[in-house]
């Protein structure tokens, strides 16, 4: 079920590296801060990239982004749900609940943090929501981004580099020197071998799964 989702306190930054680790994926020595504008630019792309691929959903108003964020979402209840998917995960704080214009305790509801499910319950019996609006208000998101994530945005970002320097649509290059100089360049038409069609390449979007959302109508 679709809710209507308010970024209530964005993330103070929402880029997925520190200008250390865009610093090391640019090769540069430790406190080179020649590039910083570029590496900066460069890491709010790839971390914009990055929540594109998982399915990050966003307000229209902020970027949407993995790092820690205060949100509130208000699901529409018909009566016949038990499960409300919220649409962030890692959840830190669960801030507020209410049902159907009550607010609820702890111990009325059931809350799988990492994969963004609430549940509301009564002793060990699982309940459905009321007819009316549910409103949640909670924290998803990471204050310290995990080993797992930064190494995806560092592959990434080594990879932007690299296209920056060559040609990624280049198949092949001929040189003939005789007289003037000859280049003839071949180019590739339509996706690139070994290439995916959205923004992360095919080999990191699969060390993204664990982080990737599930569309739900």
């Amino acid at each position: 079920m679709r809710s209507t989702f308010t970024v209530v306190t964005p993330a103070a930054d929402p880029s997925l590296l520190t200008i250390e680790q865009l610093r090391a994926a640019a090769g540069l020595v430790a406190g080179d801060a020649s590039r910083d504008a570029e590496l900066t630019e460069l890491g709010a792309r790839v971390s914009a990239d990055i929540a594109t691929a998982c399915q990050i959903r966003g307000d229209g108003v902020h970027v949407p982004t993995l790092r820690s964020e205060e949100v509130r979402e208000v699901f529409r209840q018909r009566g016949c749900d038990d499960v409300l998917f919220l649409a962030r995960r890692f959840i830190s704080d669960l801030t507020l609940v209410e049902e159907a214009g009550t607010a609820l305790i702890a111990d009325d509801t059931d809350l799988d943090a990492e994969a963004g499910l609430l549940q509301r319950i009564s002793g060990t019996r699982t309940l459905t929501w009321l007819r009316g609006d549910a409103v949640v208000e909670y924290t998803a998101g990471f204050e310290t981004v995990p080993p797992d994530l930064v190494g995806a945005a560092m592959d990434l970002a080594r990879l932007r580099l690299s296209e920056g320097a060559t040609d990624p649509l280049e198949k092949g290059r001929q040189v003939e020197i005789p007289d003037v100089e000859t280049v003839r360049i071949d180019r590739w038409v339509g996706a690139i071998p070994g290439s995916s069609s959205g923004p992360v390449p095919d080999h990191i979007t699969a060390k993204l799964g664990r982080f990737m959302n599930v569309a739900i109508a």
